[in-house]
């Protein structure tokens, strides 16, 4: 499931749209968590990370393991709920 890039930016520089933005990350993260192929969770991971403003993505290195991927994917998710509560 991949999601433009820029609707998501867009959804979450406006307050009415900020829920759409943080429901579309966190239903990417499911599916992500899902995904068995290793190479598929890597991109999909990537794709996560480049959608979220550039003050909260993760500096992510070239070369990673799964249980990096699910570390990255859980502070994700931990970040945007910690965000998404304080609004």
């Amino acid at each position: 499931m991949l999601v433009k890039k820029i609707n998501c930016r867009d959804a979450a520089r406006s307050s009415s749209s900020s829920s759409l933005y943080y429901s579309t990350i966190l239903k990417l993260i499911e599916d992500c968590r899902k995904e068995p192929d290793k190479d598929k969770r890597d991109k999909m991971l990537n794709q996560i990370n480049s959608m979220l403003l550039r003050s909260d993505q993760l500096s992510i290195p070239s070369q990673f393991t799964s249980e990096y991927v699910n570390v990255a994917l859980h502070k994700i998710e931990g970040s945007l709920l910690l965000l998404n509560g304080s609004k």
